[in-house]
């Protein structure tokens, strides 16, 4: 079980990347161990470095743009902690379904 969740985590973080990509953004890390967490992404967007969450989900009746506050909190912890700091924290959120993809992006959360 849990390997299937990482493996859905891994697939949502790719299809977020592509997704970021062709809206102008270059993905300059994965999966950044820091601080005792890790961070999905690291993006520049026109010279600014953006850390983004993902979250991916494979049923419709999950929500999985739900970030909790402890999530978001523990974030912008260890995007603060980086060389140099980045402050703007967006979310992908994927949902893989039978019917396709739906990718929502919300910026400067």
């Amino acid at each position: 079980m849990q390997h299937d969740r990482r493996d859905l985590g891994r697939l949502g973080e790719s299809v977020a990347a592509s997704f970021l990509e062709k809206r102008g953004a270059c993905v300059l890390a994965r999966n950044v161990e820091v601080g005792g967490g890790e961070l999905d992404l690291v993006v520049d967007f026109a010279g600014e470095r953006v850390v983004v969450e993902v979250r991916t989900a494979n049923r419709q009746d999950v929500a999985p743009e739900l970030v909790s506050l402890a999530k978001e909190s523990q974030v912008r912890r260890l995007a603060a902690m980086l060389d140099p700091p980045v402050f703007r924290i967006d979310i992908v959120t994927v949902l893989i379904a039978a019917a396709g993809l739906r990718i929502r992006w919300t910026p400067r959360i």
